[in-house]
């Protein structure tokens, strides 16, 4: 039987059991979600302040450095 709190690797073979690996990885992941909706010009929900809210596309990539079009600034 193995023990809950091993290891486990991903599919990369990364260790998934060290917490900043995962901070990372789910950052990087909820970044590149966010940016796809706005993308394809879709507002995602957000927890702020104990509610809901609804970021538009500009606001995403505002967020992200990135100009109306989701380009890199410059």
């Amino acid at each position: 039987m193995t023990e809950l709190n091993s290891a486990i690797p991903d599919a990369a073979g990364a260790d998934v059991s060290d917490n900043e690996t995962m901070n990372a990885a789910l950052g990087r992941a909820a970044r590149e979600a966010s940016l796809t909706h706005a993308r394809m010009g879709r507002s995602v929900p957000v927890g702020r302040d104990g509610g809901v809210v609804w970021v538009t596309p500009a606001e995403i990539f505002a967020r992200y450095g990135l100009d109306e079009f989701g380009r890199p600034k410059g």
